[in-house]
């Protein structure tokens, strides 16, 4: 039931393949299959001719580290498993400090509020940011950065042994010499990295990196914050603007000679970058890409995203729940003829593809693991 969850409350794929269902249905039911299994084929030699095999990404990754020119991209992903939420959840434990359920503040009620009222009405996140930076900022006691680092870290497990964050350390010890990570860039407002890295035995120079004016001293290893950068403990930079509601989106995009934009257009021109944790939604950074990709001039794609796959089991408990709530859609007749094993395993490896194109659209090759336990090898593979 918890992996249910977690696939309801990452409806952004599920939503978009729900729209196309009645089609796929309609596919399975009513085509002959060699057609569909030609569609298949076509697309996947399509995929094959612009992708890389995983010889050939394990290669170029071993290369790009050992010519020093690998940088991490890191994500939401990289802090979970430190309790740290996601932009989903955080957005909920704000709104669940915006609201009242029956004239009082019971927690329970209020947090059922906050998660019904994003899913039910299908907000768009960064209105919902919008809304609530306008309605901390109407009450000048309350500062909309100091909120949203309450939320971050309510949660964190100091003491977590992460081996992720392990391997990462691993790229992070020896800045300045060889072989030796070019540079990290990191979407979260948090200091779990940096923490993480202080705690060690050994002295690792690193800079974090949160806005105009600063830059690493040689043989520090930069950590670019680009969404700005709220530490767990200390004073928040008042000169910090937190990239979270549609204004600072609108901000950053406008502004193409930012110190952010021109980090991550540089660094996704020059070097080649290795994503883990990130979804490729944000707008900005899908515009940023676009744009080094076509500075870089060629048809390569030296860029890798490690992605989970889809579990076609858990589609499938999601498809019987949403075809049973919806029997003026489809009536019993048509769940009995429905192939729901087949359906779903259709509809997760037609996901994938579409993932793995829309990566490759921006020069990114998509290293597949089937969970997030295996990443760390993947790390450690390409170190040694």
């Amino acid at each position: 039931m918890k992996e249910l969850n977690d696939l309801v409350s990452d409806s952004n794929p599920i939503l978009r393949i729900m729209d196309k269902l009645d089609t796929i249905n309609g596919y399975i039911k009513n085509l002959d299959q060699s057609y569909i299994k030609e569609l298949d084929d076509k697309f996947e030699e399509e995929l094959n001719q612009i992708s890389k095999s995983q010889g050939e990404i394990e290669s170029e990754l071993k290369n790009a580290y050992k010519n020093e020119d690998l940088v991490f991209v890191f994500g939401a992903g990289i802090s979970k498993d430190f309790g740290l939420p996601d932009w989903n959840v955080l957005l909920q434990k704000l709104i669940l400090k915006s609201v009242k359920v029956d004239g009082n503040n019971s927690y329970a009620k209020a947090s059922v509020f906050a998660q019904l009222f994003q899913q039910l009405f299908n907000l768009s996140p960064l209105i919902t940011a919008r809304y609530l930076k306008n309605y901390f900022g109407k009450n000048h006691n309350i500062k909309f950065e100091d909120e949203i680092r309450k939320a971050l870290y309510n949660s964190y497990k100091s003491n977590h042994q992460s081996k992720l964050m392990d391997e990462i350390l691993q790229f992070c010890v020896a800045p300045g010499k060889a072989p030796n990570l070019n540079s990290i860039i990191t979407y979260n407002y948090d200091d779990i990295l940096e923490e993480y890295l202080s705690k060690q035995n050994i002295k690792i120079p690193f800079k974090t990196i949160y806005k105009i004016g600063s830059k690493p001293q040689n043989k520090e290893l930069a950590i670019y914050h680009i969404h700005g950068y709220l530490p767990r403990k200390g004073k928040v930079d008042l000169s910090l603007n937190i990239t979270l509601s549609e204004d600072a989106y609108h901000k950053q995009y406008n502004d193409i000679y930012s110190w952010n934009n021109i980090i991550q257009i540089n660094k996704f021109k020059d070097n080649t970058c290795l994503f883990i944790g990130v979804s490729l939604t944000d707008p900005n950074l899908r515009r940023v890409l676009d744009i080094a990709k076509m500075h870089r001039g060629d048809n390569q794609t030296p860029h890798f995203i490690i992605k989970k796959r889809h579990n076609s089991k858990i589609l499938s408990v999601y498809l019987k729940s949403f075809l049973q709530q919806n029997k003026n859609i489809y009536n019993e007749k048509v769940m009995a003829d429905l192939m729901l094993t087949e359906t779903s395993e259709y509809l997760s490896s037609m996901m994938e593809k579409y993932e793995e194109a829309d990566a490759l659209s921006f020069g990114i090759n998509t290293i597949w693991v089937d969970k997030y336990e295996d990443i760390p090898q993947i790390l450690k593979s390409i170190r040694e």
